[in-house]
């Protein structure tokens, strides 16, 4: 059968906003990047747990505004009729970047391109928009998240430390992630 039948990208609408399933999706934790800055160059290293263990982050979005917007866009990856996954995305026109501001595979379905995929299809509409590359933070203990960015060409821009100090989280640094285009 021919996969491009059976996989679709498509923009979130009323019709299937649905089917992005607002929820907090769980993540595994097996380790840690510690990104490091020398001459104005970032390095990392990554330190595993010795245990893994399951993390989540609210989901505390209106996806309301990420429909019909010139500013912000969804699009959720189908195949075969199901939702696998979901990317959102929101301009910063003052640094011509798109914000990642969720990107989501479910856990089925991660390790099979889709949050690649999902990626190239942000990219084209960041650069209708004239954007000149992505931005996106995630937490120093999301590993496998961070791993997936590197792979796909993206770079360590920044490190916060002191994001999440009144939080829950506050043992997890910001880490900030940059890809030009």
């Amino acid at each position: 059968m021919d996969k491009t039948k059976r996989t679709e990208i498509i923009e979130m609408t009323s019709d299937n906003k649905a089917d992005y399933e607002c929820k907090d999706y769980p993540f595994t934790v097996i380790g840690r990047l510690i990104p490091k800055l020398e001459n104005q160059k970032w390095s990392y290293q990554e330190e595993l747990f010795e245990e893994s263990y399951e993390s989540t982050y609210p989901e505390h979005e209106d996806l309301d505004d990420y429909i019909n917007s010139d500013d912000c866009v969804a699009f959720l990856y189908y195949f075969e009729g199901t939702c696998l996954g979901h990317i959102r995305l929101s301009l910063v026109y003052e640094y011509n970047f798109a914000s990642i501001d969720r990107l989501i595979v479910f856990e089925p379905s991660r390790g099979k391109g889709i949050g690649t995929a999902l990626l190239n299809k942000a990219k084209e509409w960041a650069l209708i928009k004239e954007m000149k590359g992505f931005t996106l933070e995630t937490q120093d203990v999301n590993l496998l998240a961070c791993r997936f960015y590197l792979k796909n060409g993206f770079e360590i821009g920044a490190v916060d430390t002191m994001l999440y100090s009144n939080s829950s989280y506050k043992d997890e640094n910001a880490v900030f992630f940059y890809s030009k285009f």
